[in-house]
């Protein structure tokens, strides 16, 4: 058989970034490499997006990491050297041991079955790196990529758009699903929702076609996210029942004499291209596999049919977690897109071109 790679933990072209680490080891972290030299970061940058981490009281796991972390390499009196970023987030409160009765047993709804598959050995730990708990290295990568391109002006907003099957449209609609994941979590099952992120600032302009469109990378980057089952951008599959001059986005001259879109069914992105306007995607985002419910799987080292019910520490709806992970994988894309389109200096951080970045709905 050919040799190929075996793992992918690596992504991006010239803002790239590794992660490690598994979920019950001593640590995880990101090695970022690409950030500019010169650019202020300082540990509460980093801080501020690793404790959004913190679980949902009432639907969250009770596994309290305090992400304690060091950033060990790249930055020097509180600036970036253009040499890799080296973060280290230590683990608290992981619990190896709490996996060894099941060791042999394949959780339904988890990976399990599929790394065994591929790799004939793998970490029975609470899922090693396909954990969610993966996920912290990637809001520390992101909390980089995030103070890169929050220099030229680009924001997040997130939300949620659906909870346990029920959509969710004020606070009124929240507080519904939440009672209803809640009670389906008292019998011991799971549940899963939608959640909607919008990006501002992003200028006209900005994608690689036809290989590097924008909406592809961040979809990739998007769907590697655990979890995430399903995604849309813009009007999404509405889009396939209405008709093309109901879709379009009609284009006008404002009075400087500037092109603008009026309207967004296309989501902020035309033939992988930015147009200026905010960028939208929504992602499904499964129940958790983990639940307590009796539940048939196999035991592979005793060759038998066994029935397995989970008691554990796990999220009953995850769902509010994916928000701060998905924009940190976006701002990620963003910055390697930002430095290949010139928007961003690839070097000197002092050196960035403002004047490509007018942000808004303003383009040519």
């Amino acid at each position: 058989m050919e040799r190929t790679e075996t793992m992918s933990n690596s992504f991006g072209t010239l803002f790239r970034v590794t992660t490690w680490g598994e979920s019950h080891g001593p640590a995880l972290g990101a090695v970022i490499d690409g950030c500019p030299a010169g650019m202020p970061l300082d540990p509460s940058d980093l801080r501020a997006q690793l404790e959004r981490d913190v679980p949902d009281r009432e639907l969250g796991t009770p596994r309290g990491e305090s992400n304690r972390f060091e950033i060990l390499s790249g930055v020097f009196e509180g600036k970036t050297l253009g040499t890799p970023i080296s973060i280290i987030i230590r683990n608290d409160d992981a619990r190896p041991l709490s996996y060894e009765a099941g060791r042999d047993t394949l959780r339904p709804g988890h990976a399990d079955f599929t790394w065994l598959c591929r790799f004939g050995h793998t970490d029975y730990r609470g899922g090693s790196r396909s954990s969610g708990r993966e996920c912290i290295a990637r809001l520390a990568a992101g909390a980089v990529a995030r103070k890169l391109i929050g220099s030229v002006g680009v924001g997040f907003s997130g939300s949620i758009t659906e909870l346990a099957g029920e959509p969710v449209t004020d606070d009124a609609s929240l507080s519904r699903a939440r009672a209803r994941a809640l009670a389906l979590g008292e019998q011991g099952e799971s549940t899963g929702g939608v959640i909607e992120i919008r990006i501002r600032g992003v200028p006209a302009g900005i994608g690689r076609p036809v290989f590097g469109k924008l909406q592809a990378d961040l979809a990739r980057a998007f769907l590697s996210i655990g979890g995430v089952k399903g995604l849309e951008t813009g009007r999404g599959f509405e889009a396939a029942g209405i008709t093309g001059s109901e879709h379009n986005d009609p284009f006008f001259f404002d009075d400087n004499g500037h092109i603008y879109i009026d309207g967004n069914n296309c989501g902020g992105i035309l033939g992988g291209v930015t147009t200026g306007t905010e960028i939208v995607f929504r992602l499904a985002v499964k129940p958790t596999p983990t639940v307590q419910k009796p539940q048939k799987t196999v035991n592979v080292a005793r060759h038998e049919a066994v029935t397995m019910s989970y008691q554990g520490r796990f999220d009953r709806n995850f769902t509010p977690r994916v928000i701060p992970i998905a924009e940190a994988m976006a701002s990620c894309v963003l910055a390697d897109h930002f430095l290949m389109s010139g928007v961003l200096h690839p070097c000197r951080f002092d050196q960035t071109t403002t004047s490509k970045t007018s942000g808004g709905n303003e383009s040519c």
